[in-house]
């Protein structure tokens, strides 16, 4: 591990720090990952032995949060892809003494092999099937996936990597989505989601 992170709580805390863009795009779908969360995923997926010397691939970075995670606990090297460049310039500029490659492309274009995929998608439900690339591409360029999903979804999401892949947990989780839209009418909400993990057997 780097920057004395020891622990989950360790990880919270640095991540909270991190830089986060000033503005969002809601036909993208994006807003910030929580670091509580996220520090909750990155040390499962450590722990399981799928983050420290791995590649890992981040799919729709936002600020990076999952890849930055990643990196700190030891990847050998991170790749994040995110379409929106106002995000990109936030995630180098969170990582630039890390071993991050910030990828500015649509999610379908990318087709570097990882052995680990971190992501926090878009749901799909303002633009219909947005997640589809994310996962098509997680089942076809990694081993070990960990992805946070709407409940809404989670039907979907489990039948595409019951076909696609081994679930090896499936667990509810809630997600903090603060007030960044002008149809968000609280200071932060929370929203059931549903998180897995997966083994993909190429």
């Amino acid at each position: 591990m780097q920057r004395n992170i020891r622990s989950k709580k360790d990880l919270e805390i640095y991540l909270q720090k991190l830089k986060r863009s000033n503005t969002y795009r809601n036909d993208l779908e994006q807003y910030p990952t929580d670091a509580s969360l996220a520090s909750e995923i990155l040390f499962l997926a450590y722990l399981d032995g799928n983050v420290e010397g791995m590649v890992v691939g981040d799919f729709g970075s936002g600020n990076g949060i999952l890849g930055i995670g990643a990196s700190l606990l030891g990847a050998s090297g991170v790749h994040c892809v995110e379409v929106d460049p106002e995000q990109c310039a936030v995630i180098r500029s969170n990582s630039d003494d890390l071993n991050i490659e910030v990828h500015e492309m649509d999610m379908r274009m990318f087709s570097t092999p990882v052995e680990t995929v971190v992501m926090n998608p878009p749901f799909g439900s303002v633009t219909e099937k947005a997640d589809r690339a994310f996962l098509d591409k997680a089942v076809e360029l990694s081993d070990h996936i960990y992805s946070i999903h709407n409940f809404k979804s989670a039907d979907f999401v489990r039948n595409f990597y019951s076909r696609n892949a081994r679930i090896t947990r499936e667990n509810f989780v809630n997600i903090r989505v603060p007030r960044i839209y002008a149809h968000h009418t609280r200071d932060n909400e929370f929203i059931k989601g549903v998180f897995f993990s997966c083994e993909v057997d190429h």
